[in-house]
């Protein structure tokens, strides 16, 4: 009877340390992945948070300027009437504040707000944070330090123009842009919006 001889069939040692090669380095490409994803998730999370806070500090601005009133003369303990702090030539909504001593812009705004018991009420920027003053009252901040907003400038037209006695209407109306940075290393964007004052001016 012929002797048959069983080969035993296995991997050699090259096979397996190719193998286990190959084996690690799809799982070091799918940490890869993985982690990059997750830092990816936090930003785009990081971002929609600083954007939500944004969103909510230009709605509340925009509701409180649109019922700004035209100062009387018994509101200038709040606002003055007189050019060129005051937004228009004859009667007054928006007073600027905060000038920038660098570049003259105004970094504030001061208005007698219609919405909340005619109370004399300030936006302005300081460093880097929105802050709200009302009555003179201790300032509340609108954003965190989170949100580096870089700078605001506030711009107003409308009122009564012409001479005294040919005075012609324009609605009031506030401009402000704010200089956003939202996370580290990236490129400053605008954001600007423009409210209109809810009643015409008599």
């Amino acid at each position: 009877m012929t002797g048959i001889k069983i080969k035993n069939k296995g991997f050699t040692l090259v096979e397996l340390v190719v193998a286990m090669a190959v084996f690690l380095f799809i799982i070091g490409a799918a940490i890869t992945v993985f982690l990059s994803i997750i830092q990816h998730q936090k930003t785009v999370l990081q971002e929609q948070k600083v954007l939500n806070q944004l969103s909510y500090a230009m709605e509340h601005m925009s509701k409180a300027l649109r019922m700004a009133k035209k100062a009387e003369t018994e509101d200038s303990a709040c606002i003055t009437t007189d050019p060129p702090l005051c937004a228009e030539t004859f009667g007054c909504a928006y007073m600027f504040t905060k000038y920038d001593m660098v570049l003259g812009y105004p970094k504030g705004v001061k208005f007698i707000n219609q919405s909340d018991s005619n109370a004399c009420t300030e936006f302005y920027l300081e460093g880097k944070v929105l802050y709200e003053v009302k009555d003179g009252g201790l300032a509340v901040a609108l954003t965190s330090e989170d949100l580096n907003i870089n700078s605001i400038r506030f711009s107003a037209k409308g009122g009564q123009y012409g001479a005294p006695g040919y005075n012609y209407p324009i609605q009031p109306e506030v401009t402000f842009r704010l200089n956003v940075q939202i996370s580290e290393g990236e490129q400053e964007r605008v954001f600007q919006t423009t409210v209109s004052q809810r009643n015409l001016f008599k």
